[in-house]
């Protein structure tokens, strides 16, 4: 590249990065919010919630990288035309090349790091989050349960045993009514740690399942010889996989074992995963040419750079609110996987049409006429409250 495209390219970084790590904190702390209540399980648990919560972050990473990439290439760009740079490369005789090639690279970049997030980094630390909380919850269950308490372990499952030795539980107890819609109530002679492919399970022996509906009160008895439960999230093992498809290497999703129990049951579960993995990496480039359809174009300093960044958020959001779709079609059937593949590569033919054309979109009538409105409405605002419009000029 030269010297003006390595100037565009880091600015263009740099506002990409400052947007990622914001993006990435903000889901990070929420999600780890979400599952503080772990730590009231057990004494190891507290030392052990931030690591569990660090793997949160390469999962997390994966899906704000192509939103961070569209952030930082507008605003690079915005800062161009704020700057006047923009105007001076056109007039200069420079070429759309100059501009297009570095937000390419940056989604380039990106689309890279996301490959090696879906397929190395991402599977290794969903083991490990997953592994993290079945750990805390076998502690819970053998050293720090007190036979014969009732101790609410997460909200809304609550879970009492009459005696514990070393791995083995005597006379257990566990209501879950984590569901709105109904309440499960389940007894066991005895319970048993189970470890399998490197992970910790609660096996029920002879017991009771007592599920109650709700809605019209009716009551069901089922009764059962061995009863699995997934320690991570203490759900019945039966309704996921023993071992989730996030947490396997794209190895296994490649080549499933056609004999293992898990592929056997739910098959789109796999393509699903493998469909996920294999097109993440394409999202950073098509945000990346949208980013140069909507902002890549010189305009004035009275030109506001609000519509830009608007309709590349919107862009984004649809985009990638169809790729969540597609993955719901392959999990009703696995046939439609194309069409997962398909979508982003509509989007980056479509942008690289608008681009070739030399197509701005933010000029367009339709568009116009929306910022016209938005500009129309803060008018009416400021019209109707003028004390706030004063008092954020006086602040300034």
């Amino acid at each position: 590249m030269s010297l003006l495209e390595r100037y565009i390219f880091r600015r263009a970084l740099g506002f990409s990065l400052a947007s990622l790590a914001s993006l990435v904190l903000i889901v990070w702390v929420v999600q780890a919010l979400q599952r503080i209540d772990i730590v009231r399980t057990s004494a190891s648990a507290a030392g052990n919630i931030f690591w569990i919560a660090m793997m949160l972050i390469p999962d997390l990473a994966a899906g704000v990288v192509p939103f961070a990439v569209i952030i930082g290439a507008i605003q690079a760009l915005n800062a161009l035309n704020a700057d006047s740079e923009r105007a001076v490369i056109a007039a200069s005789g420079a070429s759309g090349a100059v501009v297009i090639k570095p937000i390419l690279a940056l989604g380039i970049v990106a689309a890279m790091l996301l490959l090696v997030l879906s397929h190395v980094v991402g599977p290794a630390a969903q083991r490990g989050f997953y592994n993290g909380l079945r750990t805390i919850n076998a502690d819970a269950i053998t050293l720090f349960l007190q036979p014969g308490r009732f101790v609410e372990i997460q909200d809304s499952l609550v879970i009492s045993i009459s005696d514990v030795n070393g791995s083995v539980v005597d006379g257990l107890f566990l209501s879950d009514t984590r569901d709105p819609t109904m309440d499960l109530t389940y007894f066991a002679k005895q319970a048993q740690i189970l470890q399998r492919d490197g992970a910790s399970y609660l096996l029920l022996l002879d017991g009771q399942l007592h599920r109650k509906t709700t809605v019209d009160g009716s009551t069901s008895i089922i009764q059962f010889q061995t009863y699995a439960f997934d320690l991570a999230s203490l759900k019945p093992a039966g309704s996921e996989d023993w071992t989730r498809t996030s947490e396997r290497p794209t190895s296994e999703l490649l080549f499933p074992d056609i004999n293992d129990p898990d592929f056997q049951s739910r098959p789109q579960a796999f393509s699903k995963e493998l469909s996920q993995r294999l097109t993440d990496w394409m999202y950073p480039i098509c945000f990346a040419l949208w980013a140069l359809v909507v902002a890549g174009h010189p305009r004035t300093n009275r030109q506001g750079a609000g519509p830009a960044m608007g309709l590349g958020l919107a862009g984004a959001l649809t985009l990638k609110a169809l790729g969540f779709v597609s993955l719901s079609l392959v999990d009703r059937d696995p046939r439609l996987q194309f069409v997962v593949f398909l979508i982003p590569l509509l989007s980056i033919g479509f942008s690289v049409i608008l681009i070739y054309a030399n197509v701005n979109v933010s000029d367009l009538g339709f568009v116009q006429k929306i910022s016209d409105g938005i500009a129309r409405l803060g008018r009416i605002g400021a019209n109707r409250w003028p004390g706030a419009v004063a008092g954020k000029a006086g602040q300034s």
